[in-house]
């Protein structure tokens, strides 16, 4: 049986921020800082004309464009989440969001991979 490939490209950016997650009891943890690390993934079976899945600079670009308004921020006031408690699942989808706006949904975009800090990794993707 002949398997079907897939191309896969990875873009990442960062920012720093802080934030203070709404825990189970209701309470605000201590505000803290992290240097957020972000992974947009896109995925297909094909290439375009010149050989490619997506523009390397494009999605690069967008991605750091998503980001930057994320950073040097308390995640608790920014826009980007407001009404959300700032979890890193929660950066995940709305970065996800973001991108997706800015590219075009034909664009493989298939997740956003948001690392939090180092061994914590929380991720939006769709299938």
């Amino acid at each position: 049986m002949l398997e079907t490939g897939m191309y896969e490209v990875r873009v990442q950016a960062g920012f720093s921020a802080a934030h203070q997650v709404r825990l189970y009891d209701g309470q605000l943890e201590p505000l803290h800082g992290h240097d957020w690390q972000v992974e947009a993934v896109f995925r297909g079976p094909a290439l375009d004309r010149i050989g490619v899945l997506v523009d390397f600079v494009a999605v690069q670009n967008a991605l750091r464009e998503v980001v930057a308004g994320l950073n040097h921020t308390n995640l608790n006031e920014a826009p980007l989440l407001a009404g959300l408690n700032p979890t890193a699942e929660h950066v995940a989808r709305r970065v996800f969001e973001q991108l997706q706006d800015r590219l075009g949904r034909e664009a493989p975009l298939t997740g956003v991979w948001v690392r939090e800090a180092p061994g914590c990794i929380a991720a939006y993707t769709v299938s």
